[in-house]
């Protein structure tokens, strides 16, 4: 049997397949192929706008992040880069920048009191950061409305001194001369007793008034330091010209350096304050100096 099952194989291997039957064959094997691939079970697809609105939602989830990071967060850097570059968007620059540093400086004295210096110095870099934002969008004296690097500040200039004109001055009245009479020779007779001539008061010149010159406005670079009481510089520290005013310029390791327009005698007054959780909450200290040239030393103002 096996014999016989052995040359009914060599038969077949050594026979060919008609053209029919192989087309036959291959009718059925797609149709089966077909038939499989219908009854394939179909995967899941997600609509277009499902993946856009994921991509938007993760996109927002990240900025709010991003936004609400910490100085102890990695993201920092980046929500600081993002604040300063929405500067140029701001309608009220100076005010954005003086609340941006506000913030940083409340953060930075935060960290300090909690002891973590990393997240501090942070927070510190950025308070310097807006500081040198806002020192550049500020206008230069007599050049508004065009941005200077400086930092500038116009007081308030007292009224002019009025002119004093000096009354016209009175011609002296010339005395007359008598005229010399030639000596007749006569008989002395006794002369009537006349009274003695009274002399003509000469007028009196008045004197003429002093004019002081008016002062005219100068550009004043006025500079000191700031410190605590126990005589630690003060990094950081917010100048106004007002009592818990904008800040005009800030303290950089203890020096205050700013600009100003004002006139020779003119009387200023500068208000220095600084938040600091470790030493009770927020310092203040103030100045007031005369402006005697173009050079202000303001000293050493201490906050208490």
């Amino acid at each position: 049997m096996q014999d016989s099952l052995a040359r009914a194989l060599g038969t077949l291997k050594g026979a060919r397949m008609d053209d029919v039957a192989a087309d036959n064959v291959r009718k059925r094997l797609e149709q089966a192929w077909a038939g499989r691939a219908a009854h394939r079970r179909p995967r899941f697809v997600v609509p277009g706008f499902a993946r856009a609105f994921a991509v938007a939602a993760l996109v927002v989830l990240v900025a709010f992040t991003t936004m609400r990071a910490a100085a102890d967060n990695p993201l920092y850097g980046a929500r600081v880069a993002v604040e300063d570059s929405l500067v140029a968007f701001q309608s009220d620059p100076v005010g954005y920048l003086s609340q941006l540093y506000t913030e940083r400086l409340e953060e930075a004295a935060r960290f300090e009191a909690t002891g973590n210096a990393l997240a501090a110095s942070r927070a510190r870099g950025a308070q310097s950061e807006a500081l040198r934002l806002l020192n550049q969008i500020s206008p230069e004296p007599n050049e508004s409305p065009e941005p200077s690097a400086s930092t500038s500040i116009t007081l308030p200039s007292p009224s002019p001194t009025p002119e004093v004109t000096a009354p016209p001055t009175e011609s002296p009245t010339a005395l007359p001369t008598a005229t010399p009479r030639p000596t007749v020779a006569r008989t002395p007779t006794p002369q009537p007793a006349t009274a003695s001539p009274v002399p003509t008061p000469k007028p009196t010149t008045a004197p003429k008034p002093s004019l002081t010159p008016t002062p005219v406005p100068m550009n004043v670079h006025a500079y000191g330091y700031v410190l605590y009481a126990d005589g630690s510089p003060v990094d950081g520290a917010c100048v106004s010209t007002s009592l818990d005013g904008m800040c005009v310029a800030g303290s950089i390791k203890g020096r205050v350096d700013l600009q100003f327009t004002a006139k020779k005698g003119q009387s200023i007054t500068l208000y220095v304050r600084n938040y600091d959780a470790s030493r009770g909450g927020t310092l203040h200290g103030k100045v007031t100096v005369t402006v005697g040239g173009p050079e202000v030393a303001l000293g050493t103002i201490t906050l208490r």
